[in-house]
């Protein structure tokens, strides 16, 4: 008889299903699943999802109105992502005002060169 070769992946997957009918492991399970999600943000079903579906998915995106899985940022998408926000930057003209900072996208004429932002 042959396996399947998805055969050792749904061992673990089908025992760890089982182990949670018991009420002390369906405890064990959420503490693990609440202690993964503070440190990862992550629930343990969001770390198999991540695995099984090479993608980053997590429940925060879906709270967000984001969609479950989203594919992994690359080295690229962060470069680009950086120098887009630092054309914005360049592209904006902040002066200081009694409340804070505030930015503008062409330069105000009526603010004083003191109270320009750098």
């Amino acid at each position: 008889m042959r396996r399947s070769p998805l055969f050792p992946i749904m061992v673990p997957l089908v025992a760890i299903g089982l182990g949670a009918c018991d009420p002390a492991s369906q405890a064990m399970m959420a503490g693990a699943s609440l202690v993964s999600f503070v440190h990862t943000d992550k629930t343990l079903s969001d770390h198999i999802a991540t695995w099984a579906f090479d993608s980053d998915c997590s429940i925060l995106y879906t709270a967000n109105g984001e969609p479950y899985c989203q594919r992994f940022e690359t080295e690229e998408d962060r470069r680009a992502a950086e120098a887009e926000a630092a054309a914005q930057t360049a592209q904006t003209h902040c002066y200081r005002t009694l409340g804070g900072i505030t930015c503008y996208r062409e330069p105000d004429t009526m603010a004083s060169s003191q109270a320009r932002v750098q």
